[in-house]
């Protein structure tokens, strides 16, 4: 592979990641389809089924920063392979638990291994990938998680209803059989020269820098707002705006359906202007715009009427999800040749803000016994993320030179 061209092989790399991503999110996706029957059948309460929901974000953000150290210093082609075999595993196994019990082990084991697909692909991408159009890359294969989020509802209730819930994560495994095959045909192979890292800078930014906490923070700032469709969005459409159950459902597919094109264009976007402005100013000023419109369209939801508030919702997470490819982009350029690891470390935060989110509005609509307040909150924190972002890409040499100036102090005294 040539730095600066695209072959036809990098063209089938990105595609065989954004498959990868589809199967993982229709296999984390599908418990939520399933959780009714389940729940009969163990008489789980409501706060045993959230401890099952929950085991699997648990065990997926502790290990992302350590599967990324594994992947930088293996190789990704085999990480991978490794775990999209291991989380199809305990796919299958989910419909043989015969315990609450097991069914919290057997999700937290398949979160695990599912956590070592993001940071082996961000530690993928420059070695294979020039970084011309890396974002790009970025963008397209997080759009197969908004896609696989999206199909998974639909396949799993079709095989649930056939087969019922236990044949349904038997079946639904074997999608990741495929993706395994597909996988290892595509990826180089370890120790050719596709696995040299492509335009990407030797050392790895320092851990004492204030750029990765910084982003960090803003990646898990936007995921608080965007959690809320995942969770509570159809919930908030029923009980405080009025909607039937089909109609909440019907508007809460809209954000993942329009964030598939979002985190493509995204991607497109920021690689266009990385040619006329530099890759560093473009992510700076691009996602800090995205952060910015999407807190405001997420306010602007809040306060508008029934009518209008799910169109700004929906616009909301349009805007913010163009963000996302870029923060991606970001992680490469700052681990460098510890890109898997930073991008494990980015995944983790966001992953907590996931995991917090719906606690946290719950709490707040339990607290103030009213939504408007618990979603403002969401969109300040978005806003505070957009600076956060800015801090972090905003010009690389000025942002630097207070944390050298400081570590030079440190070292006189």
């Amino acid at each position: 592979m040539v730095s600066g061209q695209r072959s036809n092989q990098q063209y089938l790399i990105v595609g065989a990641a954004t498959f990868l991503n589809i199967v993982s999110y229709i296999d984390r996706s599908a418990i939520s389809v399933a959780a009714p029957s389940m729940r009969r059948e163990f008489h789980l309460s409501p706060t045993q089924l959230g401890l099952v929901f929950s085991s699997f974000l648990l065990s997926y953000a502790l290990l992302q920063a350590p599967w990324g150290m594994v992947a930088d210093r293996v190789g990704p082609r085999r990480i991978v392979t490794f775990a999209i075999l291991s989380w199809s595993a305990f796919t299958a196994l989910t419909g043989a638990a015969t315990s609450y019990v097991m069914l919290i082990a057997i999700r937290f084991a398949f979160g695990g291994m599912e956590a070592a697909l993001v940071p082996s692909i961000v530690s993928a991408f420059p070695r294979w990938l020039p970084a011309k159009w890396r974002t790009t890359a970025f963008g397209i294969f997080l759009s197969g998680g908004r896609l696989g989020g999206a199909m998974a509802p639909v396949i799993t209730a079709f095989i649930l209803l056939r087969y019922g819930w236990r044949l349904t994560f038997l079946a639904i495994a074997l999608f990741g059989l495929i993706a395994a095959v597909v996988w290892t045909k595509i990826a180089p192979v370890p120790l050719s020269n596709a696995e040299a890292p492509l335009d990407v800078p030797k050392k790895s930014a320092r851990v004492w820098s204030f750029r990765m906490p910084a982003l960090m923070l803003a990646i898990f700032g936007y995921t608080v707002m965007w959690q809320f469709y995942a969770t509570w969005y159809p919930t908030y459409l029923v009980e405080r705006r009025g909607f039937s159950l089909t109609q909440a459902a019907s508007y809460a597919a809209v954000p993942f359906l329009l964030g598939i094109g979002s985190n493509w264009l995204g991607g497109m976007l920021c690689d266009d202007v990385s040619h006329r402005i530099g890759a560093a100013r473009a992510r700076a000023i691009l996602g800090f715009l995205a952060l910015l419109a999407a807190s405001v369209l997420f306010y602007f939801g809040v306060i508008s009427s029934s009518k209008v508030a799910p169109f700004m919702f929906a616009a909301a997470a349009a805007v913010g999800d163009l963000f996302l490819p870029m923060a991606w982009g970001a992680a490469t350029d700052f681990g460098g040749k510890s890109a898997g690891v930073f991008g494990g470390l980015m995944n983790s935060a966001s992953n907590l803000g996931g995991f917090l989110s719906p606690i946290m509005i719950g709490a707040a609509v339990q607290h103030w016994r009213t939504w408007d307040y618990a979603l403002t909150m969401g969109a300040v924190v978005t806003l505070l993320a957009a600076f956060l972002w800015f801090s972090a890409n905003w010009p690389a040499k000025t942002l630097d030179a207070p944390t050298r100036k400081l570590r030079g102090r440190w070292a006189k005294s």
